[in-house]
């Protein structure tokens, strides 16, 4: 009789085993390296794993029973892992194995992405069960595993193809031994549901030539402790989940109801995983009920950024801003971001950056922009570069221009303030005539309030009877951004925390005055004219032909300011002889003579004065320091003046 039994569970189990060659799991996503060798790479620390499963239990004295035992360890970019395991039919048949793991990991700005393969050896043995058909009652053959495995935020994504080598199993004179090659694929999703509670559903598709099943998954995590869920495995049934979570040590236990033909004859399935990682970054326990209520305590809205350094305490924020509330996810909270709806630099508070092309435009519409003495009306003469402005503005709706009007101090104020109203409006009506928001463009103006000079010669005048423009993001204008940034220095600094990296950079080679939003003297005031003349000195003498190259084409470049003026200073100043000035523009300094031949060959416009044996380029000359200093203002490179004695 019981030759019999045996007899009848091993034909059934071979009919299963057309569709289903492998040890079945109902936990596969608790100890997925099993049948994906690429996710031992996953985590830098070394993870065991242990899973038993006794499968239609009650169905023979000796139900289906599989053991396995993995061991593995992630090495920055590099994963080793050994499997052992052990698989039971409950019959005749039985199987034992091992097998070593490799994975590689390639990461990827958002996502990584892994490749594994598994190699190893597995021994077949068969009972004898006086079957003449059984030539061979035992076999070792070869077992070759190959997975990928794609991670993106919560998402993943792995295949894995078992059986790579279609492997036949010499047990008798038949082809049908033939350990058929599978396509296993899976797809798994982690979402929070609220706090404290996490969905993670998943599916398994286990595909050959001949069939194909699916296993679906619901599992439920409470308090990143408790697990319950569910499956349904195509063919056989329902799975429910149990499981505790204590950080570096976990357990799962599962029970299948079979909905078969053989639920008759078994009181279903059992599978147990046990799982330890050695995690130095997971306290125990106890350490870790003793930070969460230390955070309880400590961290009012919940979001993580504890009280002492939560900028906004009461308001569920981010943690980059510092635990206030940041739409665009730029790091710079919402009520200090100047363009809270735009992911912008940290340097520019929030906003996006302005490239030199789009700044060369707002030069140029400048430059070319002329008004008629004591009228509002612009030359027909600026309205190609304005058409550009124009065009820029159509092409970037997120952007903002400023118009800001003034006037010199010939007239009465009234006067002036109303003719610098009319330039601004009148630039600003032609870009509402051409397309762009009247809401787009900021309009203001100061008639003679706030000139760039004393108003005494001609030249001065001139420079204050202008019209600026401001490029921006925002529609702040320079003092309610800078009274902005000072609110938010001022809080992290009452909460101990860094404020450096709201200062703007400066690169060794490069002093970008353009940065400044009221003027470029102040930098000056911070940093003296020797100063900024050693500066010079060295990086030009440490840096190769190539750096002499290009800081002579930058030397050419336009201004990259904003905010420049209507009119420059006149030609006749440039044509007046080095002779009677006292005061030069000095843009570079060299030592020797060589850098200067190299300097001149790529810069036909330059002018330079040796003294004390260094050469001292200059870009503009006058014996009028105060002239000088206006000029100054509208050029936005790297500069200071020097009295030439």
């Amino acid at each position: 009789m019981r030759k019999l039994i045996i007899l009848v569970f091993t034909i059934f189990f071979s009919v299963i085993a057309y569709s289903q060659q492998f040890p079945l799991q109902s936990q596969y996503q608790f100890n997925y390296s099993v049948i994906n060798p690429s996710v031992i790479v996953e985590n830098n620390f070394t993870s065991i794993r242990g899973s038993f499963r006794q499968q239609w239990v009650g169905f023979s004295e000796n139900p289906i029973a599989t053991q396995y035992l993995s061991l593995y360890k992630g090495f920055g970019k590099n994963g080793l892992g050994i499997n052992v395991f052990n698989d039971e039919t409950g019959g005749a048949l039985n199987k034992t194995g091992l097998s070593l793991s490799y994975a590689h990991k390639v990461v990827f700005s958002e996502s990584e992405l892994y490749f594994g393969v598994s190699g190893g050896a597995a021994k077949i043995n068969i009972s004898n069960i006086s079957d003449p058909a059984i030539v061979n009652s035992e076999d070792i053959y070869p077992e070759v595993l190959f997975g990928a495995y794609f991670k993106k935020n919560d998402f993943r994504f792995g295949i894995s193809i078992p059986g790579l080598l279609n492997q036949n199993i010499e047990i008798t004179n038949s082809n049908e031994n033939t350990l058929k090659r599978n396509l296993y694929t899976m797809i798994s999703y982690e979402y929070e549901i609220k706090k404290d509670i996490i969905l993670l559903p998943s599916i398994l598709v286990k595909a050959n030539e001949n069939t194909n099943q699916v296993d679906a998954n619901i599992n439920i995590k409470f308090r990143d402790k408790i697990w319950v869920g569910t499956s349904y495995r195509q063919d056989f049934g329902i799975s429910l989940f149990v499981g505790l979570d204590l950080g570096k040590l976990f357990s799962i236990y599962s029970y299948d109801v079979s909905t078969n033909d053989i639920y008759t004859y078994s009181k279903g399935s059992h599978e147990f995983t046990i799982g330890y990682d050695f995690n130095s970054n997971i306290d125990s326990t106890s350490s870790k009920i003793s930070t969460k209520i230390e955070e309880f305590l400590l961290d009012r809205d919940k979001d993580g950024v504890i009280d002492s350094i939560d900028l906004c305490p009461d308001e569920f924020g981010s943690f980059r801003a510092h635990g206030c509330i940041d739409t665009d996810n730029d790091g710079i909270p919402n009520k200090y971001d100047l363009c809270p709806n735009l992911y912008g630099e940290i340097n520019l508070q929030g906003c996006p950056m302005i490239t030199q092309f789009e700044k060369n435009i707002v030069y140029n519409a400048l430059n070319d922009l002329n008004f008629d003495f004591d009228k509002a009306e612009i030359n027909y003469s600026s309205f190609s570069t304005l058409t550009d402005m124009n065009v820029l503005l159509l092409k970037n709706p997120n952007m903002f221009l400023h118009i800001t009007g003034f006037s010199s101090s010939e007239g009465s104020e009234d006067y002036n303030l109303g003719l610098s109203a009319r330039r601004a409006k009148e630039v600003q009506n032609f870009f509402i005539k051409r397309g762009v928001k009247k809401s787009r463009l900021i309009l203001d103006y100061y008639g003679e309030s706030k000139p760039l000079n004393n108003n005494q010669t001609e030249i001065q005048k001139s420079l204050n009877r202008r019209v600026e423009f401001s490029l921006e993001y925002h529609i702040y204008d320079i003092s309610e951004a800078k009274t902005l940034k000072m609110k938010y220095i001022d809080e992290l600094n009452n909460k101990n925390l860094n404020s450096d990296f709201l200062n703007f950079s400066k690169e060794k080679s490069k002093i970008d005055l353009s940065i400044f939003n009221d003027n470029n003297s102040s930098l000056i005031n911070k940093t003296n004219d020797e100063s900024i003349e050693e500066f010079l000195v060295d990086s030009i003498e440490e840096n190769s032909e190539e750096s002499i190259k290009e800081s002579s084409e930058e030397s050419i470049q336009k201004p990259s300011e904003l905010t420049i003026q209507e009119s420059l200073i006149e030609k006749s100043i440039k044509e007046n002889s080095l002779a009677s000035k006292k005061f030069i523009l000095v843009i570079a300094v060299l030592s020797n003579k060589s850098n200067l031949d190299k300097y001149l060959s790529n810069s036909s416009l330059a002018k330079y004065i040796l003294i004390d044996n260094k050469y001292y380029i200059f870009e503009e000359s006058n014996d009028s320091k105060e002239e000088l200093s206006v000029f100054k203002k509208s050029y936005s490179k790297e500069s200071w003046i020097k009295e030439v004695k």
